[in-house]
């Protein structure tokens, strides 16, 4: 129920697992062992231990949720914006243009000079035209400019 949430967290550089499949108890484990939060739209008494550290978010929709945690938690949007990748939270680090070329379209690689790799799933990142439309739409969600 919070998968958005989740990759918007990673767009802002917040270290995010996402395990929709796993148990409260699992759940709740792994925020004790690694000294995260667990985010949850569920119940919280019902479902996870007693000294669970567990935030219910209260909004169905991901735009509200995003804001709902970044005022919980006074999360600064700006610092990390760009360092994880949204598809499995490894860390994106700057690669030279040339070790890309075959894996970014002719047009992409002739226009833009940066270029940026996931260390987990190795995907390819470059600051393209929807860089700026991301920016504006966090911009409005968390009335702030980015």
């Amino acid at each position: 129920m919070i998968g958005r949430l989740a990759r918007m967290l990673r767009l802002l550089g917040y270290d995010t697992i996402y395990l929709p499949k796993l148990d409260p108890a699992g759940l709740a484990e792994i925020a004790r062992r690694e000294d995260r939060i667990v985010l949850t739209r569920g119940e919280i008494r019902q479902r996870f231990p007693p000294a669970a550290n567990v935030f219910r978010v209260e909004s169905e929709y991901p735009a509200e949720q995003l804001r709902e945690v970044v005022e919980e938690f006074s999360l600064d949007p700006r610092s990390g914006l760009w360092t994880r990748c949204t598809m499995c939270n490894g860390v994106i680090a700057s690669v030279p243009k040339e070790t890309v070329q075959s894996e970014v379209k002719p047009k992409v690689f002739e226009v833009y000079e940066e270029f940026f790799r996931c260390s987990g799933c190795e995907r390819v990142y470059w600051h393209g035209s929807h860089v700026e439309r991301i920016l504006k739409n966090l911009s409005y969600v968390l009335g702030r400019e980015l």
